[in-house]
């Protein structure tokens, strides 16, 4: 045990880059358990992903892409607009659920105890740090999850109707709840780890959350970019190139790697914030 303890030393004394990969590779196979578990629970988020998908995207992706410009000139025919059409709801769909927007809440929270006791280096136990997280953070993980149901179509819908005004200020507008909907990605990632390692009340724990993104702005910006990287650009590279194997390529990494990676640095990233910013007032609170 002592002989844990002192490697654990060693790593974080490496700094936190170090950590972050040396922990979370000692924990592989539980990390890629998390990833597996966490498509799995989530099949009935999925759906009402894929359904929001199905409305959002004809109403945002013309803002972006002519999906005309698919069309076959010479036969007219809409086989490629509708193949577009739904490689972008998958896509989207995906992005909606890896990215805790839409999500089980619950199940969120036993996720992030796993990830939480990655860190820490306090448990081995794949199940019994879910079930932990779940039985203590349902409620809280209930209500987060219908916050995440709210407001995500708001942002959808107010991003879609800004940017088909196809004005300079409509442009800046939906642009604007954009980054406030990868702002608030940040967010809920933030509060379900926040939930599993403090006290707090929901509300305090969201103020908390959102009071991370001032603190610590180049930062979140930093972690904003590996979302967008890892959860927006990758995936939307693979599933456009419309072949099975990058299909393949995609399926692979996103059911047993990719989410839980970037789920476990976001956890990761905001225990370092909790030691530092939340832990050291939790008298005050």
């Amino acid at each position: 045990m002592s002989h844990n303890s002192e490697t654990e030393d060693t790593v974080k004394d490496r700094g936190p880059v170090a950590e972050f990969f040396v922990t979370g590779w000692n924990n592989l196979v539980r990390m890629m358990a998390a990833n597996a578990f966490f498509v799995i629970f989530n099949i009935p988020a999925f759906i009402l992903s894929v359904i929001l998908a199905v409305v959002f995207v004809p109403w945002i992706a013309p803002s972006f892409i002519d999906v005309y410009s698919y069309m076959d000139p010479v036969t007219g025919n809409d086989d490629a607009v509708f193949e577009l059409f739904f490689l972008l709801c998958i896509f989207s769909a995906f992005f909606l659920l890896e990215s805790t927007l839409i999500c089980i809440g619950p199940f969120q929270a036993g996720f992030a105890q796993n990830y939480k006791d990655i860190r820490n280096g306090t448990s081995f136990s794949f199940f019994s740090s879910f079930k932990a997280g779940l039985g203590n953070n349902w409620k809280n993980g209930l209500a987060a999850m219908l916050i995440g149901m709210i407001i995500t179509p708001v942002f959808l819908l107010a991003a879609g109707f800004y940017l088909n005004l196809k004005t300079s200020i409509g442009t800046v507008i939906g642009a604007v709840f954009i980054v406030l909907l990868f702002a608030f990605i940040l967010v809920q990632n933030f509060v379900y780890t926040l939930m599993v390692s403090t006290d707090l009340k929901l509300l305090k724990i969201y103020k908390n959350a959102i009071i991370f993104l001032f603190v610590r702005f180049v930062h979140c910006l930093g972690a904003a970019l590996i979302v967008l990287l890892f959860y927006v650009v990758i995936p939307f590279i693979l599933l456009m190139s419309a072949s099975y194997l990058t299909l393949g390529i995609f399926m692979f990494l996103y059911s047993f790697i990719m989410i839980s990676w970037v789920q476990y640095f976001l956890s990761f990233f905001t225990g370092k914030l909790i030691d530092r910013y939340v832990k050291s007032t939790s008298a005050d609170d």
